[in-house]
């Protein structure tokens, strides 16, 4: 029998045809890669401008301990929570399985990499419910006084300054019985910038605000009359940072940020995606982070999917308080605010806070005088 032959023209078709079908398959790959970094890109857009209104700073967890295999004869995986490092309770851990939450720092500085002595006057924590796959936000007060160390005192904001984004998310997990890993910080420039660069955000300026917003701003940038306007950057920023209006005062200025990370969100989902990614490579670097790009890109993912459903500022009841000529926001009671959000937010119903709450909760009653 006789070997078959194949002419050199042959063997160039069948070489031909297999480049053809590596050629097909290599650009199926681009295009799925260039559609998961198009959906990555607007996520990250959108979430980097939503905690800008606040700035914020983040740090290296994982949403949930690694689990550890006890035995091979085991069919189930224990799970150790817990982390003393941030301040998690491991009964709060255990508790709060399900939720990933995560804080968005505003940080008062031109150099978001430089956290030594800069307070963060915007706290956002970013709920995501894992099993329904929604979102619940709510900022707390910066001038809040609960316990910021092991024995100090003070404003909720002046833990950043004193030590750096770990030290706020240790304070903000022992003090709300939380179980935060993961955090994130902007400047206010790099907010302007954002917004800017998504082409504006539409937000309703209330009759009382139109006076604060306007000193932060040039003449031509200047706000006419109440209503939904697309703001820029500068404005945006300048209604942020709003302290008093004369309807609402300084808590309003919490539910001023969220509004703005809010209309962002919904303004980066509406843009074009090479015009996202471009963005995306120029801001990544204004951002401050202790998350991997793998976590990053994990919860900016999940984040795409979540519809944000609650948005409140914390505590729910508060009272002014004047010490050493300085004023501070004192939670009436640290204990029954607490209570109140685990029930709203995570579903705990006649929530027991924990030993330390309670202790600084009492320790915040007797100094201040109220109860």
């Amino acid at each position: 029998m006789k070997e078959k032959q194949f002419s050199h023209q042959e063997q160039n078709d069948n070489l031909s045809q297999s480049d053809m079908i590596k050629a097909v398959r290599e650009e199926e790959e681009r295009k799925n890669r260039r559609n998961r970094i198009i959906i990555i890109a607007a996520v990250i857009l959108a979430a980097l401008v939503l905690m800008g209104i606040i700035v914020f700073g983040v740090m290296n967890g994982k949403e949930e301990p690694a689990p550890q295999q006890t035995s091979q004869a085991q069919t189930t995986e224990a799970v150790v929570y817990g982390d003393e490092k941030y301040g998690i309770d491991p009964e709060v851990d255990k508790a709060l399985k399900d939720y990933r939450n995560v804080v968005l720092f505003g940080i008062d500085t031109a150099d978001v990499s430089n956290e030594a002595g800069h307070r963060s006057d915007g706290i956002i924590i970013i709920s995501l419910n894992k099993v329904s796959d929604d979102v619940k936000i709510f900022s707390v007060y910066r001038d809040t006084y609960l316990k910021i160390d092991d024995s100090s005192f003070d404003k909720i904001n002046h833990a950043y300054a004193f030590g750096g984004m770990d030290q706020s998310i240790r304070a903000l997990n022992r003090n709300l019985d939380l179980n935060i890993r993961e955090g994130m910080a902007l400047t206010w420039d790099a907010i302007g910038s954002l917004v800017d660069k998504i082409g504006g955000v539409e937000i309703e300026v209330l009759d009382s605000e139109i006076n604060e917003i306007n000193k932060g701003l040039s003449q031509e940038d200047q706000i006419i009359s109440a209503g939904v306007h697309n703001l820029n950057g500068n404005q945006a920023v300048s209604y942020s940072r709003i302290r008093y209006d004369s309807a609402a005062g300084d808590h309003r200025r919490n539910e001023r940020m969220q509004a703005v990370l809010i209309a962002a969100l919904n303004k980066a989902k509406t843009l074009d995606p090479g015009e996202l990614m471009t963005i995306m490579d120029e801001t990544l670097a204004e951002v401050s982070t202790n998350m991997s790009e793998d976590e990053m890109t994990e919860i900016l993912m999940e984040m795409a999917s979540y519809n944000i459903k609650e948005n409140v500022c914390w505590p729910y009841d508060t009272q002014g308080w004047m010490k050493n000529s300085i004023y501070y926001g004192i939670p009436v009671t640290l204990q029954s605010n607490v209570s109140k959000l685990h029930e709203e937010f995570f579903g705990q119903e006649d929530y027991d806070p924990t030993d330390f709450v309670k202790d600084a909760g009492s320790s915040i009653i007797n100094e201040s005088g109220y109860n």
